[in-house]
């Protein structure tokens, strides 16, 4: 009678999630996906499901987190946008009746966010000249110091900052910072601790069990709502030096002075709000600050997407960016396991003549993903896309250039789980002399890398092919 009875149950729960896969409307590939693993895996399906597959709970939060936030913005970003609207309307019209247009369009109207110029951007390479970039900040913060990232860890670099943090508390700055519970489960907390204890607002993101496969993967510094910092640099000794794995570590962050701050400061106080309830949308960390020098500053917007939301915004967003492309489009990511929409976008590029190239990791920090990009070469050099791995270091830059004209930078990777799962966000630049900045980077990284041939891919046996085939089917929880 037991059995019976758990039997019905069982049937009845997976007949729920089935309802709920199906009214979810999502990619008809993963839907079936999930129904084979219910239905030939029920035991182990359930829990799968219930810690990876489940998008509705996540899409009810944020939309009532997305009304509270709304509703409070209201308060101070109308200010900063209108303050610089006329400025922002002037520079769009550089760019009237060009797809770059339509992306600043798209941009706003999946993200909410106009652009907004940046009074200054400077781009780093290397974790040194970051990190002392932002030291040099945090010792003049006046006011608040606001630190998110993927990966906290404890070290020569954490315990600097995390002294300079105690003195600026001790002067009376406040502190928050947020760390991906996942992402640094293996670091440890005492200096972290320790900041709790001088009156730092100090917080994991994502602890609850059924989040494990969502992941913060933003990175965010700003001080006193003036300078802000993005891109694939976590707080941690590893991003200068390479750590105790690799020889070197090659990445690509941003640091932006002026109005264009507030976007940062906005995804980071949406974050902040979920987590603790606090709101932090006020006038002291939005503040309207002119301009100083109009004629030198740059149109930015922000683009931002994450689990549950109406539109996988980042990946829209570099999807039409690859589109728009008329003469060459740059693009490095560590790994490279896109969607087929995205993979189908760069293989049309390649077809049509674009001068197309994309850079990863050669060094692996991870072997299924550098085993499964493998899968996708073939297609990407046969349509006249040019692939190059990195090999000097471990590379975990994230940026594209399109045509010398706009660029972005930021924390996603080209893979599935960025485009969908994590929380990420991307700056796109609207400049030409920044966008030829970055296109450089990736010459010069050319010399650091070889390039995938088409020859060295047929070389690989059976038992490889196999191999990168068979993990690439594990594309969404890479």
């Amino acid at each position: 009678m037991l059995v019976t009875f758990v039997t019905w149950v069982a049937i009845a729960y997976v007949a729920v999630i089935v309802v709920l896969l199906i009214y979810e409307d999502r990619d008809p590939s993963t839907t079936l996906a999930w129904l084979l693993v219910l239905l030939f895996l029920p035991v182990v399906g359930i829990p799968l499901y219930f810690f990876f597959g489940r998008v509705w709970p996540w899409r009810r939060r944020r939309a009532r987190v997305a009304a509270v936030i709304d509703a409070a913005s209201r308060h101070v970003l109308p200010a900063v946008y209108c303050a610089h609207a006329s400025w922002a309307k002037e520079r769009r019209r550089r760019y009237d009746g060009t797809d770059t247009a339509k992306i600043i369009t798209m941009i706003e109207r999946q993200c909410a966010a106009p652009p907004l110029p940046a009074q200054r951007v400077e781009i780093f390479t290397d974790g040194a000249g970051k990190f002392a970039r932002l030291i040099e900040d945090i010792e003049s913060a006046r006011d608040h110091v606001h630190l998110q990232y993927f990966i906290w860890g404890r070290d020569e670099l954490t315990a600097r900052v995390t002294q300079l943090l105690l003195r600026k508390l001790g002067e009376g700055v406040e502190v928050r910072v947020v760390y991906d519970f996942i992402g640094s489960v293996f670091r440890g907390k005492g200096e972290l601790r320790a900041l709790k204890r001088a009156g730092a607002h100090v917080r994991a993101d994502l602890t609850k069990l059924n989040e494990v496969n969502y992941r913060n993967h933003h990175k965010i510094a700003i001080i006193d709502g003036v300078a802000g910092y993005t891109g694939g640099m976590n707080m941690a000794q590893e991003y200068i030096d390479g750590g105790a794995r690799f020889d070197t570590w090659r990445d690509t962050h941003v640091r932006v002075e002026g109005p264009f701050v507030a976007e940062m400061q906005r995804l980071f106080a949406t974050r902040w709000f979920e987590g603790t309830g606090e709101l932090l949308f006020t006038e002291r960390y939005f503040p309207v600050r002119p301009l100083t020098d109009p004629s030198s500053a740059v149109l930015c917007q922000m683009v931002h997407s994450s689990v549950g939301d109406q539109w996988e915004a980042i990946k829209q967003t570099f999807l039409h960016a690859v589109a728009s492309a008329d003469r060459s489009i740059r693009i490095q990511s560590p790994y490279f396991v896109p969607d087929q929409a995205f993979y189908d976008g760069l293989i049309t590029a390649g077809l049509s003549g674009i001068d197309a190239r994309f850079m990863m990791t050669g060094v692996p920090d991870k072997r299924i993903p550098f085993w499964a990009a493998f899968t996708y070469f073939p297609k990407l050099l046969a349509a006249g896309v040019r692939v190059y791995q990195y090999t000097a270091g471990f590379f975990h830059a994230k940026a594209i250039a399109v045509d010398s004209t706009f660029c972005a930078i930021g924390t996603a990777n080209i893979d599935v789980r960025s485009f969908s799962l994590h929380d990420e966000m991307a700056m796109f630049i609207y400049d030409a002399e920044v966008t030829r900045q970055v296109e450089a980077v990736f010459e010069y990284d050319t010399r650091l890398s070889r390039e995938i041939t088409a020859e060295e891919i047929a070389r690989a046996g059976r038992l490889e092919r196999f191999r990168n085939s068979l993990v690439r089917l594990m594309s969404r929880v890479l």
